[in-house]
């Protein structure tokens, strides 16, 4: 923290808050005009992008139950305006820069509409109606009030308030003042309220003062050091694409604990020494982790920033947004991942008052339209939920609102309410159905069972199952159970026998390795469940394993197995056919079976890729078509150390042109007609683009060629340049191509990350070294292949006959860090 000056830090705490509230009494200009604060300052600037917007509305809901007096109410309202200078403000623009202007008086007035005997779905539809009113923000009040008649005992004052002016703790703030106010007034007496010391714009003004010197370049050193280089961006299996249209719909799914719950994770608390928060975004990052793949999660949570005494009772826009950064690699337990997360939100909390706006303006992070830079998933604690009050002839407590936006992509909202967590999703419905937020909930709640029963386990084992899963499993086991019984001849004690052997395909050959049964009572799919640990060593270490002989038959057993490895297989990929009845199981790539598929690793191109892969063979080739690998240890070391240095030096450029009647087209890739949909996915995945004309997009994707692999930090020949030089085509395949086009025009090619070609020699080098470390075996009917995706090139050789592998993939990472150039630079070299 930046060290205070001598004179200042001999004061005892009491005379520092004394000089704090002078300080921020100090009327430094009662023009009654003032500056925003850096948070104001965001939301007006958005408000100009786009007027007219509800998305930052806060509605709230209070149930009064009991006769108000409707003018003693508009009064207490009234007095709680006069009282907060910030609910008398306007945000006008002077000179080109936008100003608080307060209005010295100002008459709130309190709609009261009458729905006595009305339907309950019309209350609904008018407090939706309400609550999606903007406002304009030229023009105080920024507040409106509305009373609802249900009947001569049932009202429900709706209040709607612009977040430029307010917060969450506000509302709490609003609804306890109005309720003493109202109070007061109805005996006739005087407010007792104690007057404010400062006011919001007060607050502005001595932020603004501040926040600058060694104190702003303390604040930024930290956050510099915790978020610099390239943030990463938390990429979620979303059902549809982003686009660049900014919507702001969003909608909420509940999340209901039971009260062990909260006993078992305060025990965990208490030893640990952490928060209620820590477990819970402990958890959270554990479910992102497993879900997205991703190992360097970044999200945000909000924080009250009301350190100070004097801003504790006072309305205003102080809620700050921190972003908390963790590590889930090397397979930490929970226990482990929970100590760093108590490390990480300690010192964040230490560094909270730097604003979010200003963070942003100091990091400068890629920006994305319809994207929160930086973070774009939120976890927040409600740790202080609204009470409710009694007045002589009323009982006012507030009711949920069904809020319909959401400024992230995806946020977690938990309270504590009657010894019970009760949580809120709230997320962008133009992104996520809502089922999948519903499996979402569902798996959380049983990871939660998991990590209370044993916190040390690793991350990667703990359970996730689904209702549904979990009664697929029992039935699973009921049938072989009576399988069983039925032959107790042949009983197996499953404890005293080892399952399965292992071996090679060649005495030579370290991949893959070979898993086969020793009975046909194992069911592979529960088994690799239980065997992860094991099977993601020996994965790390030969880089794939081929399952045999288990009678796998159907895309459904498929899937089971996978999942069981990698409960989140990935549902959105590319060009790839789905199979029908899946989501998440794809047919093979549709390409001539006379044509070999040359090595590749999959998606090493794209922006993210998988880090496992798996192929099931349904039906083998009458001859040919098998699926030959590559270790891409061996080719990276195979390599001559001058070739290597250049590709790890200028890494590689992805140029492809869709072009209609040649190759894929962009609207089969990018599985839209919709050519928004197309540039807001090249835009969210660093993906540069160009539109030739209507039917002619050409992208360019600058990647590595070689990697660290992130487990086993060993180097990798890691891309997708055979499958795309042209000088891997056939003769005459490339010499008609040729004569066509240009090489940049050409439907795919790769470069130099500059843009510079790719020397013959070293493409005849990588060409002779793949068909010198190639594996290739023939498929069996029932085999599944799991290759980690970047230890392990995988190609595919042409073949007679009907042919038919499934494919599906998961543990989905982003793309290591790649060379960076800007489109222009490229298309001018080229």
């Amino acid at each position: 923290m930046t060290q205070l000056p001598p004179e200042i830090a001999q004061l005892s705490d009491a005379q520092r808050r004394s000089l704090l509230a002078r300080l921020l009494r100090e009327k430094i200009v009662r023009s009654r005009t003032f500056p925003l604060s850096f948070a104001q300052q965001r939301l007006w600037f958005l408000d100009q992008l786009e007027p007219n917007n509800y998305a930052y509305n806060i509605p709230l809901a209070v149930h009064l139950n009991g006769t108000p007096q409707v003018a003693i109410l508009e009064r207490s309202l009234n007095e709680i305006v006069q009282r907060h200078e910030i609910l008398r403000t306007a945000f006008q623009t002077v000179n080109g820069e936008p100003i608080q202007a307060i209005s010295p008086q100002l008459e709130l007035s309190l709609t009261v509409i009458d729905l006595e005997n009305q339907a309950e779905s019309i209350v609904r539809e008018l407090a939706d109606r309400e609550a999606k009113k903007p406002f304009t923000l030229s023009q105080a009040p920024l507040l409106r009030a509305t009373l609802l008649r249900l009947s001569s005992r049932k009202q429900i004052l709706l209040l709607t308030i612009h977040h430029i002016i307010a917060d969450g703790w506000s509302m709490g703030i609003l609804v306890k003042e109005l309720a003493a106010l109202y109070e007061a007034f109805s005996h006739a007496s005087a407010s007792a309220l104690p007057r404010l010391p400062i006011q919001y714009a007060d607050y502005a003004v001595w932020q603004r003062q501040w926040l600058q010197g060694e104190v702003l370049e303390s604040l930024v050193s930290y956050w510099r050091q915790q978020l610099g280089g390239s943030p990463p961006v938390l990429r979620l299996p979303c059902d549809r694409l982003p686009t660049d249209t900014v919507t702001g719909k969003g909608a909420t799914y509940p999340l209901r604990l039971s009260s062990e719950f909260l006993e078992q994770l305060e025990q965990l608390c208490r030893e640990e020494g952490v928060t209620l928060f820590m477990v819970l975004l402990a958890a959270f990052k554990t479910l992102l982790y497993r879900w997205t793949g991703q190992t360097d999660l970044l999200i945000g949570t909000d924080v009250a920033n009301r350190q100070r005494a004097e801003t504790e009772s006072l309305i205003g826009f102080f809620v700050n947004l921190v972003p908390l950064r963790t590590d889930c690699s090397g397979y930490p337990t929970f226990r482990e991942l929970l100590r760093q997360v108590r490390r990480v939100s300690v010192e964040a909390y230490a560094h909270q008052e730097l604003p979010f706006e200003k963070l942003v303006e100091e990091l400068k992070p890629e920006r994305q339209t319809g994207q929160m830079p930086l973070v774009q998933v939120l976890f927040v604690l409600q740790n202080t939920p609204m009470p409710a009050f009694e007045t002589s002839d009323l009982t006012i407590t507030s009711i949920e609102v069904n809020d319909q936006t959401s400024k992230f992509n995806l946020g977690l909202f938990v309270g504590e309410r009657e010894g019970k967590l009760i949580g809120t999703w709230r997320y962008r419905t133009d992104l996520f159905d809502r089922s999948t937020i519903a499996q979402l909930s569902e798996r959380f709640i049983s990871l939660l069972q998991s990590i209370t029963a044993n916190p040390d386990t690793r991350l990667h084992q703990l359970g996730m199952t689904t209702a549904e899963e979990r009664q697929i499993q029992n039935q699973r086991g009921r049938k072989r159970s009576q399988k069983f019984k039925k032959v107790r001849a042949k009983a197996i004690s499953f404890s005293q026998q080892n399952l399965i052997n292992t071996s090679h395909l060649q005495p030579t050959q370290t991949l893959p390795l070979v898993i086969e049964p020793t009975t046909t009572e194992i069911n592979l799919a529960e088994w690799a469940q239980t065997k992860r640990e094991f099977l993601e060593t020996e994965l790390l270490k030969h880089g794939a394993i081929l399952f045999r002989g288990f009678g796998i038959k159907s895309a459904v057993e498929f899937e089971r197995v996978a999942q069981g490895i990698c409960p989140q297989l990935f549902a959105e990929y590319g060009d790839l056919p789905r199979e029908n009845g899946s989501k998440r199981v794809y047919g093979s790539t549709p390409y001539p079976a006379d044509k070999a598929i040359l090595f590749h690793n999959e998606s090493s191109h794209l922006h993210c890729c998988p880090q496992k892969i798996w192929f099931f063979c349904v039906k083998a080739a009458r001859q040919g078509g098998e699926t030959p690998i590559v270790n891409g240890r061996r080719l990276y070391q195979s390599l001559d150390p001058a070739l290597r240095e250049r590709f790890e030096q200028k890494q590689l450029l992805y140029v492809r042109n869709y072009i209609e009647g040649l190759d894929v087209s962009w609207q089969d890739f990018f599985r839209t007609e919709d050519r928004s949909v197309v540039e807001a996915y090249c835009r969210q995945t660093g993906m540069e683009f160009e539109w030739k004309n209507k039917n002619h997009l050409t992208t360019y994707s600058h990647s590595p060629a070689i990697i660290c692999h992130p487990k086993t930090q060993e180097k990798i020949f890691f891309n997708q340049i055979q499958l795309h030089h042209v000088d891997f085509l056939d003769r005459d395949v490339r010499e008609s191509l040729l004569s066509l086009f240009s090489v940049k025009d050409l439907p795919r090619h790769v470069f130099y990350g500059d843009g510079s070609p790719i020397e013959e020699e070293a493409i005849a080098t990588i060409d002779e070294n793949y068909k010198q470390e190639a594996c290739s075996f023939p498929w069996q009917e029932g085999d599944i292949l799991m290759l980690d995706n970047m230890l392990v090139a995988h190609g595919r050789n042409s073949y007679l006959g009907d042919r038919k592998i499934l494919v599906t993939m998961g543990e989905m990472v982003n793309a290591p860090s790649c060379f960076k150039s800007s489109h222009e630079e490229a298309k001018v070299i080229l």
